[in-house]
């Protein structure tokens, strides 16, 4: 690699590091405002669609000391899983 190759990955590598801790900041002023973490954000969650290591780690800390946000996810766990389910069957049982 030259120099200004070398020079251009690492200045790609400090952005992207300085991109996840503005993203975590981001998502824990978003947490603090808003209190809770939003029923949209819990089923992304369940699901595995959450791929933002930064919001991952923000929904996860804030699961780690919330209560009611615990409380919520497991309720969204069950009506992702009871929907899965509902479709599987009907699918099953289809006639096409």
């Amino acid at each position: 690699m030259d120099v200004k190759t070398k020079l251009l990955a690492g200045t790609i590598r400090q952005l992207r590091a300085r991109r996840e801790r503005v993203v975590r900041l981001i998502a824990k002023i978003h947490a603090k405002i808003h209190g809770h973490i939003d029923d949209h954000d819990l089923e992304r969650y369940h699901l595995g669609v959450v791929k933002e290591e930064a919001e991952l780690a923000a929904l996860e800390e804030h699961l780690l000391w919330c209560g009611p946000c615990v409380d919520r996810t497991e309720a969204a766990s069950q009506y992702v899983d009871t929907v899965r389910a509902a479709a599987c069957d009907r699918a099953e049982y289809s006639p096409w």
